[in-house]
């Protein structure tokens, strides 16, 4: 996914996206959307067989995310009340007959106000797919060996009870969320809470996946209780030998705004991952602009990751070094180039994603010392710069 904010960026935009869905799907299209400022993501869970019954399951709220991408998700949504459940479930199950699905599936929607637009539907379980287990008693993965056995689904999905939150454990840096690799020394994950896991101790964390080691969730009559849980069995949970996002989740799960349900895709734009949260959260009428006769301000971008990574103290550094293990898919300069703050100069590769290497200042490319398809580890020496 790229957002782009200006004519200039949408060739280069338009590449980028080409490159990375050809090589995770084997397929280079790409569509181009509106991009809405300040959505939350809200997904309708669905259930299709092969003799016309579709069931939609209710809602989840994915709003929290990095490099768009989930990291926390629940079930019910703190937005969605029975009218809007309502309409953006008949929306999803319309569009599910209208192309003769049949599978598990999920609709997703980005979700402005009361106002909400389709994004996709993922053809396949999801990795969110807990939390509507434990609010609605379905096993998905079940269903969707009944229905490949060709049998109709039984009933209609009854109401929810309670609420079900989900973490992702990933080996990532908990600030910058770049994906890191070694190998499990240590693994203790809680017993009293849902979890799902492919990874042991001992296990090695390599740069080929997706760094994602185990799921939590925990449910509860309430919303309040489910993060309760939550939070109780991160603090249970240990890992080492490799960097994960352990001490982002802790934080996460106990800042107020969360708790609050004050949640969107841009959550980790306002609140800087680990940053000191507020003590509490204002009350809701203040929490817009209240000048009168004054618009409300623009928001902010979302962060993207070619500017949120740390390349050094400004101009005291003199050369930019892998910030984790990966390929070098592309390099931009060649020795003698004067390049600008922020010019792209490596594109490293690593787990499904595409980091681009920037400049920190205004410089001129001293040497270059890696190649198109080199393999790195983290901290190699890349590009050497003088001013």
């Amino acid at each position: 996914m790229r957002v782009v904010r200006s004519r200039d960026e949408l060739d280069d935009a338009l590449v980028a996206a080409r490159r990375e869905a050809e090589a995770a799907f084997g397929d280079e299209r790409v569509f181009c959307e509106r991009y809405v400022e300040r959505p939350r993501h809200v997904e309708i869970q669905l259930l299709a067989d092969a003799h016309g019954n579709v069931h939609a399951l209710g809602e989840r709220e994915c709003s929290v995310q990095r490099r768009h991408q989930k990291v926390l998700e629940e079930a019910p949504s703190v937005a969605v009340d029975d009218a809007l459940r309502c309409e953006m479930s008949d929306a999803a199950v319309t569009f599910a007959r209208a192309i003769g699905y049949v599978n598990a599936g999920t609709a997703e929607f980005m979700l402005d106000g009361r106002d909400f637009y389709f994004l996709e539907l993922n053809g396949r379980i999801q990795v969110e797919h807990p939390v509507t287990e434990l609010v609605t008693g379905v096993d998905l993965v079940r269903e969707q060996l009944r229905i490949a056995a060709g049998e109709p689904l039984q009933r209609d999905v009854t109401a929810p009870e309670g609420n079900a939150v989900e973490v992702r454990l990933y080996a990532e840096d908990p600030r910058t969320f770049l994906p890191q690799a070694g190998r499990i020394t240590k693994l203790r994950l809680p017993s009293d809470i849902r979890v799902d896991a492919g990874v042991e101790e001992g296990d090695e964390v390599g740069t080929a996946y997706d760094p994602m080691i185990a799921k939590l969730i925990a449910h509860a009559p309430t919303r309040a209780g489910a993060l309760g849980l939550l939070r109780a069995a991160l603090d249970d949970t240990a890992v080492e030998g490799v960097t994960t996002n352990l001490p982002f989740l802790r934080w996460l799960v106990a800042h107020p705004a969360l708790r609050a349900g004050d949640t969107t895709t841009a959550f980790l734009t306002e609140h800087p991952p680990l940053s000191q949260p507020p003590l509490r959260v204002a009350d809701r009428v203040w929490r817009g602009a209240f000048r009168l006769n004054l618009p409300s301000p623009k928001p902010e971008p979302p962060p993207d990751l070619e500017t949120s990574v740390d390349h050094g103290r400004g101009k005291e550094q003199s050369a930019v070094t892998a910030p984790m293990p990966g390929t070098v898919i592309r390099v931009l300069v060649s020795p003698g180039d004067e390049v600008q703050p922020r010019q792209p100069l490596v594109v490293l590769e690593a787990m499904k994603m595409e980091t681009p290497l920037a400049s920190p200042y205004a410089a001129v490319v001293r040497a270059v010392h890696v190649e198109e398809g080199a393999a790195v580890t983290a901290g190699t020496l890349l590009v050497e710069l003088e001013e």
